[in-house]
């Protein structure tokens, strides 16, 4: 999809003055009033304001000997890192809404088994286009993309190209899971007159194709990874080949475990530290009903884990368990997983988490009649899980989280101005964003050191042209659900998994 005019190129010099700045750096901290310098897409300075004059020694940094600098006036903006989604199905963008009653047999009946099948190749590219827009839009710069709906290559390049074309950094994960050869039921569909997806050779050559021919940058904001299949669904011998061939490529990967628990626990961790399958290059999403043991197993290997509460707590896979992979794993990421559920809004997605995980620690207290004395999770420790963990797990921590000098300059404005900020405490910008904002309140997006949305729009794409795109995409999707009985068609179809065990 053609974008219009950029209004800032990478090389640009831009100077953010005047903003309130949680740069989650640990020795830079929370900052009043400073001024950020960007040059040559990276963060070259973040200075404090002066209490007496109000403007740091940055402020003539517009007009200097270093060159002119478009300077964005951030005055009533809070400037926090660009924020990470660590886990989204970003291909069901056009399906919005759609399952939010929806638990996982119904996921499985209605998205997987029906609507996954029905995608062509330009579904999966407006899917994946409009989904990533969404995170842009909403100030998320970075995601993890799990993509488990290949149905063939066609589908595969649709989905990268949707990806690259929407400019967001990240991960695309190439889903390994055989779609026509379904493993929840009897079912199937798909293409004719292909390979056998379900075959292990065909899906590692479409791997390397996918590899090779997008992602030869190794400096690229989009890095190229794989999701290998979920244990209670393929055999450990075939999750081992991939993992296998994920590492031969040299790929990040990332995995649903230990989401179920349907009479029996899966212990799809302790599995994986069986085959010596963990790693600091594998992000697990949910872990939701990892057993104690397996919390142990995870501690030392370098292991992330992405957090996707919404979806957890609506679906009927647990609660999220914030405190557990703080403890034993490099720090938790979290995932907003489908919009075919879910608001794709990171900002709210981590104040609920955060609200969420204090109740559980004070539950035990309730029990006793006792009130709680302490906070022990702050809106620190949220903003990290979206921002510096977020990064660690999608495997860019060294390259953007926060804003610190040299890093890239993926940054984020959220507008204080409006009358549901007002009286703002710009002293704590980081218990601001948390506590106070949402998605609306992005009002400018940076990233590597580009703008690419302005005054809450975005600006680097021509988005008419893209809700016309996806207003296709839907309708066509929508269509053809009709034509074959609805969302999930009746009778249900036979999910063994769930009828054996549920």
């Amino acid at each position: 999809m053609p974008a219009i005019p950029e209004v800032s190129s990478p090389g640009s010099r831009i100077l953010i003055r005047g903003a309130a700045v949680a740069t989650v750096d640990p020795v830079l901290g929370d900052l009043e009033r400073a001024d950020i310098l960007i040059e040559g897409g990276r963060i070259a300075a973040v200075e404090p304001a002066s209490r007496e004059t109000g403007e740091s020694i940055l402020h003539t940094a517009g007009t200097d000997a270093g060159g002119t600098a478009e300077v964005i006036d951030a005055s009533e903006m809070i400037a926090i890192p660009g924020m990470i989604d660590t886990h989204r199905h970003t291909w069901q963008a056009q399906l919005r809404g759609i399952l939010a009653d929806g638990t996982i047999p119904d996921y499985l009946r209605g998205m997987r088994l029906q609507m996954a099948i029905r995608y062509r190749p330009e579904d999966m590219y407006v899917g994946n286009y409009a989904g990533a827009l969404d995170a842009i839009n909403s100030g998320v710069t970075s995601i993890v993309d799990y993509c488990h709906n290949i149905l063939d290559p066609e589908c595969a390049h649709g989905a990268v190209t949707g990806l690259l074309d929407a400019g967001v950094r990240g991960l695309y994960g190439h889903g390994m899971t055989p779609v026509t050869s379904n493993t929840w039921s009897e079912s199937a569909g798909g293409r004719e007159g292909v390979a056998d997806p379900a075959a292990f050779e065909p899906r590692a050559r479409l791997a390397r194709e996918i590899r090779d021919q997008y992602f030869r940058d190794e400096n690229q904001p989009l890095r190229f990874g794989i999701a290998p299949q979920e244990l209670p669904i393929a055999p450990v011998a075939d999750v081992a080949a991939e993992f296998a061939l994920a590492r031969e490529l040299g790929a990040r990967m990332t995995m649903h475990a230990n989401q179920l628990a349907v009479r029996q626990l899966f212990q799809d961790v302790k599995v994986l530290s069986e085959h010596g399958l963990l790693g600091p290059d594998l992000l697990l999403v949910h872990c939701s009903f990892n057993t104690p043991e397996e919390w142990e197993l995870l501690r030392d290997t370098g292991t992330t884990v992405s957090i996707c509460a919404e979806t957890e707590m609506q679906m009927g896979m647990g609660f999220p368990t914030i405190r557990e992979a703080t403890e034993y794993t490099p720090g938790p990421g979290l995932g907003i997983d489908c919009v075919s559920g879910d608001s794709g809004d990171l900002l709210s997605h981590a104040r609920l988490v955060l609200q969420a995980t204090r109740w559980r620690d004070d539950s035990a207290g309730y029990e006793k009649l006792i009130a709680p004395q302490e906070m022990r999770w702050t809106t620190k420790d949220a903003l990290r899980w979206i921002t510096q963990n977020g990064a660690v797990a999608a495997g860019i921590g060294d390259e953007v989280g926060s804003l610190t000098p040299g890093k890239r300059a993926d940054v984020v404005l959220l507008d204080m101005s409006g009358i549901s900020q007002a009286g703002w405490n710009r002293r704590d910008p980081t218990g601001m964003a948390i506590a106070q904002t949402n998605s609306g309140n992005v009002d400018t997006v940076l990233i590597d050191g580009r703008v690419v949305k302005r005054h809450g729009r975005l600006v680097h794409v021509d988005v008419d042209a893209a809700l016309a795109r996806t207003r296709a995409s839907h309708d066509y999707l929508y269509e053809q659900m009709d034509r074959h009985g609805g969302f999930i068609p009746q009778p249900p179809l036979d999910i063994p998994l769930y009828r054996e065990r549920a």
